[in-house]
């Protein structure tokens, strides 16, 4: 089934190839690789004993293709998806460079991510790598009509901006949508034009929070296999996969044959078939003789069988037909009746005396005019003879007429008699064969014959038909019951000639599978040396590029990591990561945190998503920050950074710790901000702080008459505070990364102070130390008139007290958040 002339678009495929002109193998275990490389059928095919595939050549390159075309994200317009319900909109810069993505927890943003994936790839690793129950929700629980995805997208070397759609109707299942590509202004293709199958495989540019843990929380295999996914050597381990569920499936048919003989053997021996015995003896060597059973099962009951042939002798027993019988018994009749007719005649005087006067013609002839020399009386003249001879020749007819009478009659006695045949031997048989009664029958048939035999003929011509009807009358049971036998022969022989055909099928199938079996353990070993050097080359320019990008993630970690390898297969595959602590050589899932861990993944998706090979000039990663510490989070804004120069990224965050870092270490990036209102309506917003979306939040707060006020104060103050609290964190940071102190060394001190509660922090922010807080009433009244009494007011309408005017401290927090923003 294989065709020459399809190419194989398959670079992890084409690797294979190139590896396996070195293997020196056995060209039957190479022909099982090229097999399953091609495919499940055509190992199938090759396993079976098919002529060997022809190798895939690979895709001609155009001499003129300088490289994949690139990408960019235009925006992601999403309706009735997820955790958006009315259209939405994220627009998006198409050129390299940094989003930041911000929003609080159910906002809305992470739908963007996990649209612009789907309408992509046709999947959604979020879902995919969990129960169905997360799939159940992907449609918004305040769409009625129909749900729609639209992800535009800036191609080099098109003027014209495509769109990527993917839309379903209302009450279509996820799976029940249509997708289609279109460049602006020209007609609808399909988003197969995009040529991205085989590249979303080896470069995807998506990485989600769930794909990050996969490297934690997984097993050892998984933890493997999420690293080769990422590396894009999936296809490897599949093709591995592939050959060792052959050899598994080749294995069992090879004991298959063998395993069910025993029931085989049981079953001829039961049974009393002649053709069992043939059976058991072609069964009875080293090899079975197939062939000898095969002529078995397809044959009929064996001619010199005993206990078959009585059998069929009677049920092929048959009599004339009751008319032939009829008009033959009429002929004899008719035979007789012409016989009687003629008795009167003297028949035998005439043909005498026609001898006689045929001698005195003679004598006339011979002497003529001489007296009669009997009775010497009158002259024999010549009137004499003609008289004479007129006599002789009416005796002679009246001598043959009589004749033919008596001839008639005996050949139609003789044909009667021979109606019926003579008694056959298989009725001596005493008793009759499988208990067949036959006493009957031979009384019938001895009537017939003694009645044939010495009887009259006119008794014969009366009592033929009713003896005859006596005999088919005995004969009809006998002859029914000898079928029915031959019939129940059949039968009970068939399931053993079913099974016997059977079994040749499997020991056939058990011979090839042991001829092949060898081929494809060398082939899988061999395939495992082969995945082992791929994967060894394909990871060292991307474990060392993942070690600069650690170096600069770990920051203040003392974990150093050394060399990154997939090792092991089957159910023992894992990742050896070789770190060192403190310079002491130690394995890496033992001491890394779940950050540092979180970190390590993301310094191996970074090099191999952005490779030259991929045509995607974006990258889409969801909430990374997650489980990082402040100082990682430092060195994950650096490394974005670095990566943003020559790749469109975007990053969606729950916090504000990586813009944080990003005005901390004063570099470009353009941050959205996603909020989430009344029935899904989500809204996109550029450049606002945490400080200011918390305080407009805590306007919301307070206008929202709806709310009871008890709500309100709580809700409304405990945001105040926050706003408070972020400007406090940034006006420290910044002065300790001014004054040089290690960025761990200030995120200890804010947690330390703010254990304490919201006036230390503020000793910390305004007088360097939070253990001053006596002092900080007076360092508030520098910042605003108003900023003593606000605190005060929001620590306890934070805890539930009552507040003078809800508005009034809502405005006088976002003056002195800003005034306290200004160190």
């Amino acid at each position: 089934m294989s065709d020459p002339a399809v190419h194989d678009p398959d670079i992890v495929g084409q690797l294979v190839l190139d590896q396996l002109a070195d293997a020196a193998l056995p060209e039957t275990a190479e022909n099982l690789i090229v097999a399953a490389l091609l495919g499940e059928s055509y190992l199938a095919d090759q396993l079976g004993g098919a002529a060997p595939p022809q190798r895939p050549r690979p895709t001609p390159t155009d001499p003129d293709d300088s490289g994949p075309v690139g990408t960019y994200l235009a925006d992601i317009e999403v309706t009735g998806f997820r955790g958006i319900g009315t259209t939405a909109t994220l627009n998006l810069t198409a050129r390299p460079g940094l989003t930041i993505v911000t929003g609080r927890n159910g906002s809305g943003k992470s739908s963007f991510a996990e649209a612009a994936e789907f309408a992509l790839t046709g999947d959604n690793k979020r879902w995919s790598e969990r129960s169905t129950v997360w799939k159940k929700g992907w449609r918004n629980l305040h769409t009625e009509g129909g749900s729609c995805i639209r992800v535009r997208l800036n191609v080099d070397g098109h003027r014209k901006p495509a769109t990527v759609e993917c839309r379903w109707t209302a009450g279509a299942d996820l799976g029940d949508h249509t997708d289609s590509l279109q460049f602006l202004g020209e007609q609808r293709t399909s988003v197969a034009e995009l040529g991205w199958s085989r590249h979303l495989e080896l470069y995807r540019p998506f990485l989600s929070y769930s794909e990050l843990g996969g490297l934690i929380n997984g097993k050892p295999s998984e933890m493997h296999d999420s690293l080769d996914g990422i590396l894009g050597l999936k296809r490897v381990a599949e093709i591995e996969k592939l050959l060792k569920a052959a050899r598994k499936d080749t294995d069992q048919r090879r004991r298959r044959a063998a395993e069910e003989l025993p029931a085989l053997r049981a079953l001829l021996t039961e049974h009393p078939d002649p053709r069992a015995r043939r059976a058991e003896e072609a069964l009875a060597g080293r090899t079975a003789d197939l062939d000898t059973l095969d002529e078995v099962a397809t044959s009929g009951a064996p001619d010199d069988d005993a206990t078959v042939v009585p059998l069929r002798q009677l049920a092929v027993l048959d009599l004339p037909n009751r008319d032939d019988l009829a008009a033959r018994a009429d002929r004899l009749r008719a035979a007789l009746r012409h016989v009687g007719e003629l008795a009167g005649t003297p028949a035998e005087q005439a043909r005498a005396l026609a001898g006689l006067l045929r001698a005195a013609l003679a004598h006339h002839d011979n002497h003529p005019d001489q007296p009669c020399p009997v009775c010497g009386g009158r002259t024999l003249d010549e009137a004499w003879a003609v008289q004479a001879r007129t006599q002789v020749r009416e005796l002679t007819l009246r001598a043959e007429q009589l004749d033919a009478a008596h001839r008639a009659g005996h050949e139609a006695r003789h044909a009667l008699r021979q109606a019926v045949p003579s008694r056959p031997p298989v009725l001596t048989v005493d008793p009759g064969p499988d208990g067949i009664d036959l006493t009957e029958l031979r009384k019938a048939w001895q009537r017939w014959h003694d009645l044939t035999a010495d009887t009259d003929p006119a008794m014969l011509v009366e009592l033929a038909p009713t003896t005859f009807d006596d005999l088919a009358a005995a004969l009809a049971p006998v002859r029914a019951a000898a079928r029915e036998a031959l019939q129940r022969r059949r039968q009970d022989w068939q399931p053993v000639a079913d099974r016997i055909r059977a079994w040749i099928d499997i020991e056939r199938a058990s011979r090839q599978a042991a001829i092949v079996l060898p081929d494809l353990r060398k082939a899988i070993e061999a395939l495992k040396t082969i995945g082992a050097t791929i994967r060894a080359e394909r990871l060292r320019p991307i474990a060392a590029e993942a070690t600069a990008i650690w170096n600069t993630l770990r920051q203040d970690s003392n974990v150093e990591l050394d060399a990154i390898r997939l090792a092991g297969s089957g159910p023992a595959r894992r990742v050896d990561l070789d770190v060192r602590v403190d310079g002491v050589p130690d394995a890496a899932l033992s001491v890394m945190s779940q950050g540092e861990l979180h970190s390590l993944a993301l310094a191996l998706f970074l090099p191999r998503a952005t490779t030259a090979e991929s045509p995607f000039r974006f990258l889409v990663i969801d909430d990374p920050v997650q489980s990082m510490d402040p100082a990682k989070v430092h060195g994950l804004a650096q490394v974005l950074h670095r990566v943003a120069a020559t790749r469109q990224v975007v990053v969606f965050t729950h916090d504000d710790r990586l813009p944080a870092a990003l005005r901390h270490l004063r570099l470009d990036a353009r941050i959205l901000t996603v909020s989430r209102r009344d029935h899904s309506q989500v809204t996109v917003d550029t450049g606002k702080d945490p400080a200011e979306r918390y305080l407009k939040d805590a306007q919301g707060i307070a206008d929202d008459e709806d709310m009871s006020e008890q709500t309100r104060i709580t809700v409304a103050c405990n945001l105040i505070r926050d706003a408070l609290e972020y400007v406090c964190h940034e006006r420290i940071r910044i002065a300790g990364l001014r004054a040089g102190t290690p960025f761990a060394d200030i995120e200890d001190t804010i947690a330390e102070a703010q254990s304490d509660g919201l006036r230390p922090l503020l000793a910390l922010a305004l007088l360097g130390d939070h253990r001053r807080t006596d002092e900080v009433d007076v360092e508030l009244r520098k910042v605003d008139s108003a900023a003593v009494r606000l605190v005060r007011e929001v620590n306890r309408g934070a805890h539930g007290n009552a507040v003078p005017n809800l508005h009034t401290l809502v405005a006088d927090g976002r003056r002195v958040a800003g005034r306290l923003s200004r160190p």
